[in-house]
């Protein structure tokens, strides 16, 4: 925000040395991480498709510096972290002078650039699930190593046999905002696993993309390599 010139503080205040938001837990079926735990320390705690969202951001020194809290505040379209998070059904849990209140990860991404904060709130934590029975992949298409996506794809998978039981596909920076390829997550448990189920649910990504032109690509070429980074993630997942 401060790089874009959308924000002008006149203070600048640091919260990174707050033990009370940095820690990473289990509580039951739930991960619960600190808004101060860096890329790197997601990276290395082996959190089922976090960790490698985690390890395909920037370099390593923006992930040796940038934190979660910080990354979702900035709700950049393009970012990693957001594909992640809406198909793990993350919550957000936001401190204000009042107490604070949780809501789904997929409300809090409001618009591009545009979390919903009010002024005086700050995140504080994230919560996921503990999807230790899925298998999962994260994708990202880039210009070049560390770049922003072009697009990401993350997928989870729980699968019995031939047959996916569960399916959640999160795509980010084919849209304002982050959102769930609904309907090829259906095809996805609607039989058993095969090339054609595959593609089929691949090519109904494309539906959830609304992508723009930029010197990234054009948005056809981006639409395009939705089903291509969907299907690779997929198998990807598959494969692990």
């Amino acid at each position: 925000m401060l790089k874009l010139r959308i924000l002008r503080p006149s203070y600048l205040v640091e919260i990174r040395r707050l033990p009370e938001l940095h820690y990473i837990k289990s509580e039951g079926n739930a991960i619960k991480i600190g808004a101060t735990m860096t890329h790197y320390d997601i990276m290395k705690a082996n959190i089922p498709l976090l960790s490698e969202t985690a390890s395909k951001i920037a370099d390593p020194q923006v992930r040796n510096m940038g934190t979660i809290g910080g990354s979702i505040s900035h709700l950049d379209p393009t970012a990693d972290y957001p594909a992640a998070l809406i198909a793990l059904d993350a919550k957000v849990k936001i401190a204000n002078s009042k107490g604070g209140r949780e809501e789904k990860f997929s409300s809090f991404a409001k618009d591009m650039y545009t979390p919903d904060l009010n002024q005086g709130e700050l995140v504080t934590e994230i919560e996921i699930p503990n999807l230790k029975e899925y298998k999962y992949s994260y994708q990202k298409l880039e210009r070049r190593a560390g770049d922003f996506a072009i697009v990401g794809v993350a997928v989870l998978l729980k699968v019995n046999g031939d047959m996916i039981e569960d399916a959640r596909i999160g795509l980010t920076a084919v849209n304002n905002v982050p959102v769930r390829a609904a309907e090829s997550e259906k095809i996805l448990m609607s039989g058993k696993i095969s090339e054609k189920l595959i593609e089929d649910a691949s090519n109904a990504a494309i539906k959830y993309a609304n992508p723009t032109s930029d010197i990234r690509g054009s948005a056809e070429y981006k639409k395009k390599m939705v089903k291509v980074m969907t299907k690779r993630a997929i198998l990807s997942a598959l494969n692990r």
